[in-house]
């Protein structure tokens, strides 16, 4: 059986010297990796590896029921909450949203300030209605809903059957400080941002976080849904293709992705020990001030299209003068340990989700500040 795990060390330094800046899949704590390390050859003290497991197995049971039940518990969400691993990242999700939702009539409505809302979009308009009820990538500035107009700043038809909106958005260096108010069914892509921070899965019918980020390994994605809207899912789709269906099958519809499963399971159990999304809120501010902090303070040698009022905690977005300057700054970066810092839209990105060191943020304020200083 699954070993209970305790994970109480703060987030280490990398052992190879590298901070690693990527927006996934990123950094994961020594502590985790070592026990996955372990596993790979032997889950608990069953004699047989993880990945060697039986999906139908009691150890690979128990390894699913107790990742579904830490979720469980730092969503905070009831028992008409359902916890399902899905096979595939968010996008595929996105594909499976719209083949739900949207194929015996109504309108999803998608709030586009990014560009993996613009992913979620493509992969709704050959199934059905998708309408834009925000457009927050106008002009040169990457913004998100005012949540001092409460909602009056969307553009929601009557017949929507659900609201989709990403909580962070990696690529422009923006988040939502809170959900989007809306009466409709409310659609959350948490896949950067889940549990970093405290938020109410409770005000959403449904909610997907891909893996690789806050919560390890790539190929699966957690969904915490209502089961009265799970329940709703179009039924002229096969039962692969069903939130509910897997839902029922207690997310072993199919052989699942057992690994990325596990992984899930113990990223959740050292979120859970670290303090959980409060705690992780706290260090997430600390370490993306320093770099913002940085920015406003270069005398515009660095500057951020992103609004400053919706600004990320976790995917700090910065330029400099020219592409060919940012071009150096990721090439010397580089080759003084700090890797992955180019940016998905232009210039740089540095991506800090809840297990990155303070450390690695410090190191690249110091190294910001001195190139500023040799090319300003």
């Amino acid at each position: 059986m699954p070993t209970p795990n305790t994970f109480t060390a703060p987030s280490a330094e990398p052992r190879l010297g590298i901070y690693n800046f990527s927006a996934g899949p990123s950094h994961m704590p020594l502590e985790v990796v070592d026990q996955i390390q372990e596993e790979l050859l032997d889950l608990g003290t069953s004699g047989i590896g993880l990945l060697e497991h039986s999906h139908r197995g009691p150890q690979y049971d128990q390894a699913n029921e107790e990742a579904a039940q830490v979720v469980r518990r730092l969503a905070d969400v009831g028992d008409d909450y359902a916890v399902v691993f899905m096979p595939g990242g968010a996008t595929v999700n996105f594909g499976f949203l719209a083949l739900n939702y949207l194929q015996d009539g109504g309108t999803g409505v998608y709030l586009d300030t990014s560009v993996w809302a613009a992913k979620a979009i493509e992969e709704a308009q050959p199934v059905g209605d998708a309408k834009i009820g925000f457009d927050g990538r106008v002009g040169n500035t990457f913004t998100c809903p005012d949540p001092a107009l409460a909602g009056t700043d969307l553009d929601i038809p009557e017949d929507a059957r659900y609201v989709f909106y990403c909580a962070n958005n990696t690529g422009e260096g923006t988040w939502y400080d809170r959900p989007p108010i809306t009466d409709r069914p409310l659609i959350g892509d948490l896949t950067s941002d889940i549990f970093s921070r405290p938020w109410p899965f409770d005000r959403h019918a449904m909610t997907i976080a891909a893996g690789q980020k806050n919560l390890g390994a790539s190929g699966c994605s957690v969904v915490v849904a209502r089961r009265d809207f799970l329940a709703e899912g179009s039924k002229r789709l096969g039962p692969i293709l069903r939130f509910e269906d897997h839902e029922k099958a207690h997310s072993i519809l199919n052989t699942p992705p057992t690994f990325a499963v596990r992984v899930i399971g113990l990223m959740a159990e050292w979120t859970e020990a670290q303090g959980g999304p409060t705690a992780m809120a706290k260090r997430n501010a600390e370490k993306s001030g320093l770099v913002w902090d940085t920015v406003d303070n270069s005398g515009g040698f660095y500057h951020s299209r992103a609004e400053r009022r919706c600004r990320s905690h976790l995917n700090v977005t910065f330029q400099t003068a020219s592409p060919e300057l940012d071009a150096r700054f990721i090439e010397e970066a580089d080759g003084h340990g700090m890797v992955n810092l180019k940016g998905l839209v232009g210039g740089m990105r540095a991506s800090m989700y809840n297990a990155f060191p303070r450390r690695g943020a410090e190191v690249l304020v110091d190294f910001m500040n001195d190139f500023a200083a040799r090319n300003g």
